[in-house]
């Protein structure tokens, strides 16, 4: 055989493997979706579907939801869900006391006065204690009427 026909021949048995890798890999990084419809029946898919809501007919809406109503938050979820809004509060009001001073970038080369982007960071960091601040009164207020009842 010629020289330059084996390094044809050798070529392509490279890129047929190199290929055949890439299908592989390719095949194994696949994402499966586990999903339940609402007969409650098991389907494994390669596409997240949204599953479609239960037909809306007369004889459905009339009769009762088989359904198990939700069971109410007990207290100690209820002291769970408090702790980790008062630790997410405190965690939201150190960033921001830490966030005062203003990072490289953030002040006018030529005045030194603090830029745009440095009041649209305080902005956020503000916002970000004040949503901390009401779901941890949200959380509360269950807690401290729990409290009354007992």
């Amino acid at each position: 055989m010629k020289p330059h026909r084996v390094r044809n021949i050798s070529s392509s048995l490279c890129a047929a493997a190199l290929s055949c890798a890439a299908t592989c890999a390719a095949a194994q990084m696949a994402v499966v979706y586990k999903q339940v419809d609402l007969a409650g029946n098991t389907v494994y898919t390669d596409r997240l579907e949204v599953p479609p809501s239960e037909p809306k007919d007369s004889a459905a809406d009339s009769k009762p939801q088989d359904r198990p109503a939700r069971a109410a938050p007990s207290r100690r979820h209820s002291l769970v869900n408090a702790s980790e809004a008062q630790r997410r509060l405190a965690q939201a009001q150190l960033k921001r006391k830490q966030g005062k001073a203003p990072l490289p970038g953030e002040r006018a080369q030529e005045t030194g006065e603090l830029t745009y982007a440095y009041w649209r960071r305080q902005e956020k960091l503000r916002i970000e204690v004040e949503q901390a601040q009401r779901r941890a009164n949200a959380v509360q207020q269950p807690l401290l009427a729990g409290a009354s009842k007992m």
